[in-house]
């Protein structure tokens, strides 16, 4: 850990830092997670919305979380494991996206499907749906960021692909928050 806050780690001379490297897996792990799971969300809201633009905005979700609350659960990790054999750092780091992801899902993933399903169909989630959502979250977040643990160290070194990753990441949010605006400039005119 870097005593001064402005310090940045790095694990090579010419290699990325670690904490934005680690930012690019859990993105690209939570976005693989989002694009795989839209259209099951996309039932609990009665399937009445086009399915490439509904995970655009479900990936978008997901990156806005990751470079936004995610750097600071990233930090709290660091903290928390601190002083923690390196072994078991990649379950800590997991438990940390479980509880931290697993909230957004409950907070925020769930009243996004309840602000485009009420007012599309008159579709409000139950609780089984909330629970899912939440759950399949935490599911989500627990492994990006124990991948994002383990495989920072290798990925620090490969700059053209972390970048590539992270290019990939920002235009399909883009794609995505345009595509979220569309939605509900149509619903709630």
């Amino acid at each position: 850990m870097p005593s001064n806050w402005s310090d940045v780690e790095k694990t090579t001379a010419g290699g990325l830092p670690t904490m934005p490297t680690q930012a690019i897996i859990i993105g690209t792990v939570l976005g693989i997670g989002a694009i795989s799971c839209s259209g099951f969300y996309l039932s609990m809201m009665g399937g009445n919305v086009a399915l490439v633009p509904w995970m655009c905005v479900m990936l978008a979700v997901a990156v806005i979380f990751t470079y936004v609350v995610g750097f600071a659960l990233l930090w709290c990790a660091e903290s928390f494991t601190l002083r923690m054999r390196a072994k078991f750092k990649p379950l800590a780091y997991g438990v940390v996206g479980l509880i931290g992801f697993g909230v957004w899902g409950l907070l925020v993933g769930t009243s996004l499907l309840n602000s485009i399903g009420q007012p599309l169909n008159g579709v409000v989630l139950s609780n089984g749906d909330v629970f899912a959502i939440t759950l399949n979250y935490a599911v989500f977040g627990f492994l990006a960021f124990m991948l994002g643990q383990a495989f920072a160290p290798k990925l620090c070194t490969r700059k053209p692909l972390a970048l590539a990753l992270l290019a990939v990441q920002v235009v399909l949010a883009v794609f995505g928050v345009v595509a979220m605006v569309m939605m509900f400039s149509a619903l709630y005119r």
